[in-house]
């Protein structure tokens, strides 16, 4: 009769272990590093007696596709939503606002504000 020791089972176990680890999926991670958003938006002269602005949104990082969620904040209507890109009217004389929340495919997101001074210049 053979007779193994319970080092040498525990050893045969450890290997085992060790072989088989690689073929266990790690949890997806971002092959970007992480998700990141920002937002620059500027006053875009009068339209329709008020101030007018854009804003222009950028991503990067996270994982896949993005999609933007846009509300509208201080002194700010969003009149045309173009993904990420956002057009509308803003009180004249005031700082306007935008909020933006960017998610990837995975579902990660992150929130980000745009601010602007409303004025009857375009810049």
């Amino acid at each position: 009769m053979l007779k193994i020791s319970r080092r040498l089972v525990g050893l045969l176990v450890a290997t085992c272990v060790l072989a088989v680890a690689p073929l266990v999926p790690a949890a997806a991670a971002p092959l970007f590093g992480p998700l990141t958003a920002g937002v620059d938006c500027y006053s875009n002269g009068i339209q329709h007696n008020r101030g007018a602005f854009a804003c222009d949104a950028y991503a990067s990082g996270g994982t896949g596709l993005y999609s933007y969620t846009w509300s509208a904040g201080l002194n700010a209507d969003i009149m045309q939503n173009a993904g990420s890109s956002v057009y509308g009217g803003c009180t004249l004389g005031r700082t306007g606002r935008v909020n933006l929340v960017v998610t990837d495919s995975s579902g990660a997101s992150v929130a980000v504000v745009g601010r602007w001074y409303c004025s009857s210049d375009a810049s």
